[in-house]
């Protein structure tokens, strides 16, 4: 359904056409569409609208009664619309692609705000293949799946910034996608303070979530605190047998590694600024790299063994588990925080076929 209209007289459509601001970049002598949106003008081809939307398709086919000749503007027909003038910019910068050297969407490096606009025209308009393929970009990043989740950081694919998780929530309302929400309600919880503020978008004004989606990001932001702290015990607790196989000597050690390690989590030195705090809603983000910032080097001796005097440094205090011992954290971490990941649908009340398969 058009959300709009075409203009029905011609003084309707000269009035309407030269009271807005012709755009500096879509506005072509050679075009026979016009449309205007919330006062900005675009004149284009048709066909490519019609080429790739089923409603300007259905708008122009020929057995669709349109204006007479008498209801144009410059021979162009006119259309009134209300989307946001920054989508259709979007849109056409990818339907001309020759204009500005853009490459189709499939092929090219995306941003969020042409993913946006192609969803919101998509969904309105039936901008079916380039539709299916924004929101594949988005599945792809607020995926279902922990493994690729996990490996998402080393990965070239694309990657909104954090911040940008409000729109994905947004747009999975719109077009009813919940496969995004629990991985995007995820990220929002983790922004902290900057949730409220919402995102400042390109054009100045600012996009946020209902206050009903507000109320569920503080509601998982809770959980995950809880998770966190949770996953951080358990990751750290000495287990009942250690699996380091080098004798007695040897599991002393690591043994103490382990304690410093959950201590070192729950109440680091000032200095120290550890990649995952227990004060923190990150409860998917692995603990194994906080084993890297246990300080070594101490001005006194460190009141437990074992210790070396190491000449020019202090006393040295023994601070990586054996390899054993390191892979059984490992494995405890990803098996923890992958419980996690399988609880956030139901942290939102959703139930999600396929969640983790």
């Amino acid at each position: 359904m058009l959300h709009g209209s075409w203009k029905r007289t011609a003084q309707d459509a000269t009035d309407k056409v030269e009271t807005a601001t012709r755009d500096a970049d879509y506005w072509y002598g050679t075009g026979n569409l016009i449309i205007v949106s919330q006062g900005v003008a675009f004149r284009v081809q048709k066909y490519l609208l019609v080429a790739h939307s089923v409603v300007f398709r259905d708008m122009f086919a020929p057995s669709t009664p349109g204006p007479s000749t008498e209801d144009l503007f410059d021979g162009c027909l006119v259309a009134t619309l209300d989307d946001s003038p920054k989508d259709w910019r979007e849109l056409f910068g990818l339907l001309y692609p020759q204009r500005i050297g853009q490459k189709p969407l499939s092929d090219r490096k995306a941003n969020m705000a042409l993913i946006s606009a192609i969803i919101r025209l998509g969904h309105k308009y039936g901008l079916e293949d380039l539709y299916d393929q924004a929101i594949g970009y988005l599945t792809a990043c607020y995926t279902t799946s922990f493994d690729a989740w996990t490996g998402r950081r080393d990965s070239s694919q694309w990657q909104p910034d954090p911040i940008h998780a409000i729109r994905a929530i947004n747009l999975a309302r719109l077009t009813n996608t919940t496969s995004i929400l629990p991985a995007a309600f995820y990220i929002c919880a983790t922004l902290g303070p900057d949730i409220a503020r919402g995102l400042p978008l390109e054009d100045g004004s600012t996009e946020q979530l209902a206050p009903d989606d507000m109320h569920l990001v503080l509601g998982m932001q809770a959980r995950l605190l809880a998770e966190n702290a949770r996953i951080a015990f358990l990751v750290f607790r000495v287990p009942s047998v250690l699996p380091c196989p080098w004798g007695p000597y040897s599991r002393a050690q690591c043994r103490e590694v382990w304690r410093r390690l959950l201590g070192h989590a729950g109440l680091p030195e000032p200095e120290v600024q550890l990649p995952h705090p227990v004060a923190s809603a990150c409860a998917l983000d692995s603990w194994v790299a906080n084993m890297g910032c246990l300080p070594r080097f101490f001005p006194t001796p460190p009141p437990v063994e074992p210790r070396i005097y190491v000449g020019g440094q202090g006393w040295y205090h023994m601070s990586n588990l054996c390899e054993p011992c390191r892979h059984h954290l490992e494995t405890r971490d990803w098996e923890l925080r992958r419980e996690v990941w399988r609880k956030l649908p139901g942290f939102l009340g959703l139930t999600i076929e396929g969640w983790d398969a």
